[in-house]
């Protein structure tokens, strides 16, 4: 199974965007990280510029980091 390679940048010391690569595959994800409550996944980098420039939500949207987890193994085994 592969794994996944993440890059955390920090936005400000309560928000952080995560890079999500799946090693062995050219699909990058990214979670916008909250204060470690919410978590935004976007599954393409133009649905993450609508968020910042539009405001416009994602489809998927976490309140947990274990919801957040379990999506992304799932995923994983659908792009092996």
């Amino acid at each position: 199974m592969n794994k996944m390679v993440t890059h955390t940048t920090y936005i400000t010391p309560n928000r952080t965007l995560e890079t999500l690569s799946v090693d062995g595959s050219d699909t990058y994800l990214y979670v916008y990280n909250y204060k470690g409550v919410h978590f935004r996944l976007f599954m393409d980098i133009v649905e993450l510029v609508q968020f910042f420039q539009l405001g416009t939500e994602p489809k998927y949207d976490f309140s947990e980091e274990g919801e957040l987890d379990l999506f992304l193994e799932e995923y994983k085994k659908t792009i092996d």
